[in-house]
Parts: structure tokens; C-alpha cells; sequence
């Protein structure tokens, strides 16, 4: 690996490219994880290697979440390259599991172990990245960024007692932390991809000690992250899958809680985007008029007044580049199909809209091809510690408690 990563950055500076090597480009002093992050966050295209040691490496899972849902985000270029191990290796082994990697383009290295081999398999990644940089976005301010440059923000009025025992609780290097010139947005990066127990630790720590605005804000943007990296990925590919096509994912859980922050995580903190809650699909009413129901909603929610025509609706949204609407929609309480229908009806009406609906683990509407699971499987016990972080998190405002065992 060290002979193909010396070959790589060779070829790629001799083609004129920026190259970012955690070997070359990290200084002494540096804060490690931070400044990795950093990289991830500021890449506009990476090279994933992975070999046997990767398959169950804890901190392999956190960078390729962190490059898997930017790609799903701002389409940034991930190219994973398989040395002496198997696709099918990649996609059972926890990597796989977790990250959702895509493998089944990876280039794979030579099986032999020389100079020569490396510096083949060095040039055929070159090679490969030439070839596809015409396509990469020149500018790419990522949605971590911004998410992380927010909570930095609200971190600015915390003590530096208390960010440092952010930084143990996040496990940082501390002597690199210490000399860090950004020390909040550190303690921000390593939050984006923390567990939450961790994240609920760090913000139960520091909430206390900021101003109302600050502390509401930094509680509104943690809440999100009761969602891993991988489930929000799923959501946010899903909603540029196609653009002008209306998507949906599933969630096994009542809680309309849930289903709105899983949007918010996907949205990365995007102050643009919309969240919208639609009345459950319930009762004896025929399939149209349950669409009717949400339609009205979302056209209030899109601003469309009633008279407008349903083609021009459909029209104008296919011209919103970019547009980010979630819709959340519970539908436990009537037969499969009709949440299918329900589903497709909206889509078609409301191109481009990501329906993240609600039923229980065991619905037949998960079967439809229509619907992507964001959580497969989620597990009740899952469910509890999800609304637990939720319920404690929402605590921490200062504002209405969000009860752990209410319907939402």
C-alpha cells in the first residue's frame, strides 16, 4: 500500500492535481482526526484503498461515511480500490455493512506484491481520475461544512474547560487539540460522525453554559445525529437519484420525531431545506381522497394556491434545481398497497419530493420496489435509544421536553 500511495502521489502532482496525504500533509501538532476530517470534508474527489486490515477497522467506518454521504450529497468522486481482497469480502464485512461503499466499479490491484505491481496499480488510478476530473464540480462547499462551521459557531461562548473535556469525551489527540487554532470546529468535525451517546455526552456538557440562542441552536442541530451517517446517506441519494422524480424511504417507528429529523440529518443543517409533516394515512377513505388530504398540504407548503393546475405544479417543480422537500408520512393503520398508492400518487404529483414513510417493522409495504429502507433492519431496541437521545436532547433547550414514550 505504502509503495501504490508513493507512486499515486507522484503521478497525480505531475498531472497537476492538489494531493492530500495524511503521511506527507499532516504536521507535528496537528490534531489528527479533526484534520482529517477537514480533508474529507474539503476533497473534491478521493481514492478509497482497502484491503484486509480495512474490512473492520473502526476509523476506515467513520471516514468512507463521511466520503459515501458526500457523494450522495454534492456527487463527490469516490473511488474505492480493492488490494488482495473481493468485492463480496467488502460488502459482508462491517465496512460494507455500515458505509453502504459502492464496490461494484472498484478497480482491483494487482494480486502480485512488487515495485512494478504498486506502481501499475498507481498508474491505472491516475489514469482513471484523469479521465473523470472534467466532471468534478470546481467549487464544492460540502454540507458537512457548513453543518460543522455552524455548531463551531455555537460553541465560540463555551469555556475552553469544557471544550477540552469535549475533547477526551471524543477521544481526540489533546496535546494537538491544545495547539489547534480551530479548537471549536474540531470538537464540531468529530461530532458529525460521533455515536450519540457520545454526542449527548459533549452537549449535555457545554449546553449549560451558553446563552439561550446559542444553546437552542446547538441542541436543534445535535438532535439530528440520533441518525447514523449511513441512514441519512440512503435518504439523501435517494433524493438525487433522479432528478425531477419523487422518491421514498422507509422507517420502521411511529414517531414522527424520528422521520423528521432523519430528513434534517440528511439535509446537513441546509437552511433551505423543508420538512414537511403530512396527515396519517388512516380510516375508510378511498385513495384519492387520502392524496387530496396531503396534496393540500404540501401546496400550502410549496406555496401553489388551490386553483393552480396539477401539471403546471408538476412542471414548475422539475424546474427547481436543487430543491430539498422532505415529506413525512405515517401509515401503520391501513393495508400495504394502499401506502403504496398513496406514495406513488404524491411523487408523480410532487416530482422531485422525498417521502420518508412510517409503519412498523413487519409492513408488506416494504416489499415495493418504490420504497428504499433507510434503516434495514431497525431494531425496537434501536428505537428506544433513538427517541431516548431525542427526548434527552430536546431537554437540554430549555424549551418543551419531547417525552420519550409520547406518540411523537
Amino acid at each position: 500500500m505504502t509503495r501504490i500511495l508513493e507512486n499515486l502521489e507522484e503521478l497525480l502532482q505531475e498531472a497537476g492535481f492538489s494531493v492530500w496525504w495524511d503521511r506527507t500533509d499532516l504536521r507535528p501538532g496537528d490534531p489528527i482526526d479533526p484534520t482529517i476530517y477537514r480533508a474529507l470534508n474539503d476533497c473534491r474527489a478521493a481514492v478509497v484503498l482497502i484491503d484486509a486490515d480495512a474490512l473492520d477497522a473502526g476509523y476506515m467506518r467513520r471516514e468512507v461515511n463521511i466520503l459515501t454521504f458526500r457523494h450522495a450529497e454534492d456527487g463527490l468522486h469516490v473511488l474505492p480500490v480493492l488490494l488482495q481482497v473481493e468485492a463480496e469480502q467488502v460488502r459482508g464485512s462491517t465496512l460494507g455493512r455500515e458505509t453502504g461503499i459502492d464496490v461494484q466499479l472498484a478497480l482491483h490491484a494487482s494480486k502480485k506484491q512488487n515495485q512494478r505491481a504498486a506502481r501499475e496499480t498507481a498508474e491505472q488510478i491516475a489514469q482513471h481520475l484523469l479521465t473523470e476530473s472534467a466532471t468534478w464540480q470546481r467549487d464544492i462547499y460540502s454540507p458537512e461544512n457548513r453543518w460543522i462551521d455552524d455548531v463551531a459557531l455555537c460553541l465560540e461562548s463555551t469555556s475552553r474547560k469544557a471544550l477540552r473535556r469535549a475533547a477526551e469525551t471524543l477521544e481526540l489527540d489533546l496535546p494537538a487539540w491544545e495547539r489547534s487554532s480551530e479548537p471549536g470546529w474540531d470538537i464540531a468535525a468529530a461530532l458529525w460522525s460521533a455515536e450519540r451517546e457520545v454526542v449527548l455526552e459533549v452537549i449535555e456538557d457545554v449546553a449549560y453554559q451558553l446563552p439561550s440562542g446559542p444553546r437552542e441552536r446547538i441542541v436543534n442541530y445535535a438532535i439530528p445525529l440520533w441518525a447514523h451517517l449511513r441512514a441519512a446517506r440512503i435518504v439523501r441519494s435517494v433524493s438525487v437519484e433522479v432528478r425531477g422524480v419523487g422518491r421514498a424511504v422507509s422507517l420502521a417507528t411511529r414517531s414522527l420525531w424520528l422521520g423528521e429529523y432523519l430528513a434534517r440529518r440528511a439535509a446537513a443543517g441546509n437552511r433551505k431545506a423543508r420538512v414537511v409533516r403530512l396527515i396519517d394515512v388512516h380510516g375508510e377513505s378511498t385513495i384519492q381522497d387520502l392524496v387530496g388530504q396531503s396534496e393540500a398540504t404540501l401546496r400550502r407548503e410549496l406555496n401553489f394556491p388551490v386553483e393552480t393546475p396539477a401539471e403546471e405544479v408538476s412542471a414548475s417543480l422539475r424546474r427547481r434545481p436543487g430543491q430539498q422537500l422532505y415529506a413525512v408520512l405515517r401509515s401503520d393503520t391501513v393495508n400495504p398497497a394502499t401506502t403504496v398508492a398513496v406514495t406513488r400518487e404524491l411523487q408523480n404529483k410532487f416530482p422531485g419530493i422525498v417521502m420518508i414513510v412510517l409503519n412498523h417493522a413487519g409492513s408488506g409495504a416494504w416489499i415495493s420496489s418504490s420504497i428504499t429502507p433507510a434503516f434495514d433492519p431497525f431494531p425496537p431496541e434501536d428505537e428506544r435509544a433513538a427517541r431516548k437521545f431525542v427526548s434527552d436532547m430536546s431537554e437540554l433547550s430549555g424549551g418543551k421536553k419531547i417525552e420519550v414514550d409520547s406518540e411523537e
